[in-house]
């Protein structure tokens, strides 16, 4: 069958593969544009982009649909449907009706729950016990449109965002494989959301990773987990930042909101039980340790962390 694939991130090289795998002709790829990033606002990598140029696939780089020529485009691939995984740019109404198969999409959620821009970090901020990947077919909406398939996953305890979306969308490689088979042999019948079920996600910022020591030590841990990696956690030591990146907690503590404490381990005190912090980055330094740090750090009992 003729697909145009539609993604951006790494992880959804796992759906891209496997259609290529089926034996599926991609005839193009749609990609974002390459984004500046780091101090020096150089353009980073596209891995799907990358990808595509390496197998000999046409990748084009639109910055959106708005244009008649961008539609004329599309429908001269000839493809009768388009595979979007993780795109990130809104498909209008008459992109969406140029497939005769339509567009099919992997979001990591069981719509209608978390819709929106970030579904895992929102289910291991809630501290929920599971999620899942939904394969459903695009509407005008922000992932309202009819569920093809689903298919439930447990969250290890341990789990980050980038962790689990990773395992999510191999996960839903596998899922959309078999479901884009059962579509377009008209062995599925969609099934409509319940919209007044849904719930919805927010874009996190960098304003939303700094530690709130004022929580319980299982909150602020699940949502370490939750922005791990966009857009990490912080918080300030002597009015300098200090990323937060690997933890775990215990849930009695004598210590004082953002009181550390360092015997073999570094300690920290929250409204309820303390963090024990295993990795983390101090402004201009490199990541290290627990124990790489308190040997270069001895001296920090009894101060609080949060201080500005």
């Amino acid at each position: 069958m003729k697909i145009i694939f539609m993604g951006t991130p790494e992880f959804s090289l796992h759906v891209l593969k496997k259609l290529i795998d089926d034996g599926h002709e991609i005839v193009s790829i749609y990609t974002k544009q390459n984004q500046p990033s780091g101090r020096g606002r150089k353009l980073a990598q596209n891995p799907i982009k990358d990808f595509g140029i390496n197998q000999n696939i046409p990748v084009i780089q639109p910055e959106n649909f708005k244009s008649d020529t961008d539609l004329k485009n599309l429908k001269s691939w000839g493809a009768e449907v388009a595979v979007v995984a993780a795109y990130g740019i809104i498909l209008p109404k008459n992109i969406l009706d140029s497939f005769k198969f339509g567009c099919l999409n992997i979001h990591p959620s069981i719509l209608p729950k978390y819709r929106g821009p970030s579904p895992v970090a929102s289910a291991i901020m809630n501290n929920d016990s599971e999620t899942g990947v939904s394969i459903m077919l695009l509407d005008e909406g922000m992932d309202s449109g009819p569920i093809l398939s689903q298919e439930k996953t447990k969250i290890l305890p341990n789990e980050t965002t980038g962790e689990l979306t990773n395992r999510l969308f191999i996960q839903g490689s596998i899922l959309m494989s078999n479901t884009l088979n059962k579509w377009v042999n008209g062995k599925i019948t969609p099934e409509n959301q319940i919209h007044q079920n849904a719930s919805f996600t927010k874009l996190f910022s960098k304003k939303d990773g700094e530690i709130n020591w004022n929580l319980s030590a299982q909150t602020i841990v699940s949502k370490i987990r939750a922005l791990d990696p966009w857009p990490g956690s912080y918080t300030y030591l002597d009015q300098k930042l200090l990323k937060i990146i690997s933890v775990s907690f215990e849930e009695q503590s004598n210590l004082d909101i953002g009181e550390i404490y360092l015997d073999h381990n570094i300690n920290i005190g929250t409204k309820t039980g303390k963090i024990i912090v295993h990795k983390l980055q101090l402004e201009g330094r490199k990541s290290l340790n627990a124990s790489d740090f308190i040997r270069g750090n001895s001296s920090l009992n009894g101060k609080n962390l949060g201080v500005r």
